[in-house]
């Protein structure tokens, strides 16, 4: 019986946890304020390069940045910044203040959307060009995130999961 009684509060405690984080939501941050966060928190930066006029990046910002399995795996490992191609807005990377436009010609962004994938300082780790479905990104997500790229390939990390 006692057993019985720990164990139903403990899933009165655990199951409104579970709903919490499920419903947890992500919000993009300032590139100043990521490179602050990624190195308190341990993080990488995901930097996610878009435009208002494309498709793709509405289609990656509504059907694969609001899945649970992606904000799941932005939250694990990533601060998420937003820098949009054609911007005036101001963003400060390590003192150097620019325009989001500037920064993505300084990131040498050729396409829209883009995914940049930097360490907890600021450098870039990775590029990933192009529109990505839900399962791909997360998992792309995770490896980069995990560190797991340092030691294997992504088809490798793939087949492993």
């Amino acid at each position: 019986m006692f057993r019985k009684i720990i164990f139903t509060v403990l899933f009165i405690l655990v199951i409104p946890v579970a709903i919490f984080a499920q419903a947890e939501t992500i919000e993009p941050v300032s590139l100043e304020r990521a490179l602050e966060k990624a190195s308190e928190e341990n993080k990488k930066i995901l930097v996610d390069v878009y435009a208002t006029w494309c498709p793709y990046c509405q289609r990656m910002h509504s059907d694969v940045y609001t899945t649970d399995e992606v904000k799941g795996a932005i939250s694990d490992h990533f601060i998420w910044v937003q820098i949009n191609v054609e911007s005036e807005n101001k963003v400060n990377y390590h003192g150097n203040e620019m325009t989001e436009a500037e920064f993505a010609r300084a990131l040498d962004n050729e396409n829209v959307p883009t995914t940049y994938f930097l360490n907890d300082e600021g450098a870039i780790i990775g590029v990933q060009p192009g529109y990505l479905d839900v399962d791909v990104f997360s998992n792309l997500l995770r490896f980069v995130g995990s560190d797991a790229y340092l030691n294997q390939s992504f088809d490798d990390y793939l087949e492993q999961r």
